[in-house]
């Protein structure tokens, strides 16, 4: 049985969680329900939070995006869906997406289908398509995985 808090504590908890990091309504939603808050009071706690900036949608997408791109090198078509599972707005997704450098984004592909070409054997056209599966896996754009699949390749 989930413990019972009431609104005004869950809404200082909250508060302060939010000033630690990030988190978006949905994240919010999932603690309050954990915490046993009656969800009548879920809208206007979240309202309040929003109104006080401890939770703003495109601060939280624009940290999950570079936190995603930095640390576990996940590409655009996999941060947008996940971010979709969260039940952000296609704007806020889109806007922050678009707000990633594309030369940074086009190099961290690279390296990572480099890395991951040194632990395949097979013909050429095996390890395109096994390359071109992992980076399907890990979200990157066909269209700018093409390119460096073919270079890749082409280098043997």
């Amino acid at each position: 049985m989930p413990e019972q808090v009431k609104p005004d504590e869950a809404l200082k908890r909250l508060q302060k969680i939010c000033s630690a990091q990030e988190k978006c309504p949905a994240d919010a939603i999932i603690l309050l329900k954990r915490w046993g808050v009656d969800q009548s009071n879920h809208t206007g706690i979240i309202s309040r939070l929003k109104e006080e900036r401890f939770i703003d949608e495109v601060r939280f997408a624009d940290a999950f995006v570079r936190d995603k791109i930095s640390l576990d090198h996940w590409g655009r078509v996999k941060i947008s869906y996940f971010l979709r599972q969260k039940g952000l707005p296609d704007g806020v997704i889109g806007d922050a997406c678009d707000r990633i450098d594309r030369e940074e984004y086009g190099g961290m592909i690279r390296r990572e289908l480099e890395k991951k070409r040194k632990t395949l054997k097979g013909t050429t056209r095996e390890i395109w398509a096994k390359l071109a599966r992992y980076g399907a896996s890990r979200g990157y754009e066909m269209d700018i995985m093409y390119v460096i699949l073919d270079d890749l390749t082409r280098k043997g």
